[in-house]
């Protein structure tokens, strides 16, 4: 009967089939419908001639009279999913003006292509329309200048963790601020709204002698670390609550992935050192927000790196988001190195800008890091400032 049921509840049907029916089941539909006994794994009823019997033993009008004096009314089935998809779309038209003053069409689009909206709503088209009203109210609060990301949440939601990791709103934000890029982190995503996660104190960018202007605490700080030659960590509070005015001169501003460079650099250079910024092996949110100020200002970046696999993945996104040219990172820089004697592992990663470059690596299948060719990069960095031409920047320090 059950069968029958989700037939007819369907609409259309003209047969159902009962997969391994018993022999009982069998058996009574067999002599209901007055056939010879049936065999295989799945048991046919043809609705149509199920309903002639009721009708010529008199027991019904119609198969939906019968099946529903058994077991209650029948859905329509069709009506209720034409019911919910009219509920859908209703809630995207709703929010697509609003969506469309915020410039978030292609996120609204992607959201009712994707169904991750209906996949945090429940399938729940009213909870839906709750969260998209939220995700906008949040979106038109952005972006900020280093706000927590907490009281973005309390001010636009009423609740201090609305928008922590995991909660709905906070996803269908995420989704907004990454509708192009889907690669990002989270702290990168808001950091590029100008939102602080955890307060922005522990995200750090360590860099040497960066060309700042400016009067705000930052600006000084920098200044004041340039003017002795001493490295500095800035925090993603500072980068984006009191970001300096950046003054970049002709020099390309480099890029490289260890500490120990930049060490090594202030030790031998100092304020001989042109401007100087570490990643710390995979990049920060706040090294790609200081990187994307200082491009927003005019600045040329250049990458150096490791040579292994993990090395060559971090340049290329380097390359490629921030549009930095590698510096001393193509196959004759490899092979010019001395021995390591350290074996490359891991999965071949393609240079972009050089595939010779990961061919030179996985046939020598050795690691050269970059404090083995630190004198090389000490003598690019190397860059004697005199006062009567130093830039204003330097001057002030």
């Amino acid at each position: 009967m059950q069968a029958v049921r989700v037939g007819l509840e369907r609409g259309g049907a003209e047969r159902v089939s009962i997969a391994n029916p018993t022999e009982q089941e069998r058996r009574a539909l067999d002599e209901l419908l007055g056939r010879r006994p049936s065999s295989g794994n799945r048991l046919g009823l043809p609705l149509q001639h199920l309903e002639d019997i009721l009708q010529r033993a008199d027991l019904a009008p119609t198969l939906r009279t019968a099946i529903e004096a058994l077991g209650g009314p029948l859905r329509n089935l069709g009506a209720e999913r034409e019911d919910r998809q009219r509920a859908w779309r209703q809630v995207f038209d709703r929010q697509g003006a609003e969506a469309k003053r915020l410039d978030a069409t292609t996120w609204l689009a992607a959201l009712e292509r994707e169904g991750l909206l209906k996949r945090l709503a429940d399938q729940d088209p009213a909870r839906a329309e709750r969260l998209l009203r939220q995700a906008l109210s949040v979106l038109q609060c952005l972006p900020q200048r280093g706000k927590t990301l907490s009281t973005l949440a309390a001010d636009c939601l009423g609740d201090a963790h609305g928008l922590d990791e995991g909660r709905p709103v906070a996803t269908l934000v995420k989704r907004a601020l990454c509708v192009d890029d889907q690669t990002r982190s989270t702290d990168e995503l808001w950091a590029a709204a100008g939102v602080l996660v955890g307060g922005g104190i522990s995200s750090t960018v360590l860099a040497l002698n960066l060309p700042a202007a400016g009067d705000g605490a930052s600006a000084a700080i920098i200044r004041t670390a340039a003017g002795s030659g001493e490295p500095l960590y800035l925090t993603l509070r500072q980068l984006l609550r009191d970001p300096p005015i950046w003054t970049p001169g002709a020099t390309p501003i480099s890029i490289c992935e260890n500490p120990a460079v930049v060490a090594e650099a202030a030790n031998a250079l100092g304020l001989n050192c042109t401007p100087l910024i570490c990643t710390r092996g995979q990049p920060s949110a706040a090294v790609i927000t200081l990187l994307n100020q200082l491009v927003e200002a005019g600045a040329r970046l250049r990458y150096h790196g490791d040579f292994d696999w993990p090395g060559i993945r971090i340049a290329n996104g380097i390359i490629d988001r921030h549009g930095a040219v590698p510096w001393r990172m193509d196959a004759a820089d490899y092979l010019e190195a001395a021995d390591s004697g350290k074996a490359l592992t891991d999965e071949l990663v393609i240079a972009a800008w050089d595939p010779e470059l990961s061919r030179a690596m996985r046939a020598r299948g050795q690691v050269i890091e970059e404090e083995r060719v630190i004198q090389a990069i000490l003598s690019d960095l190397d860059s004697p400032v005199k006062v009567d031409s130093a830039p204003e920047w330097k001057r002030q320090c």
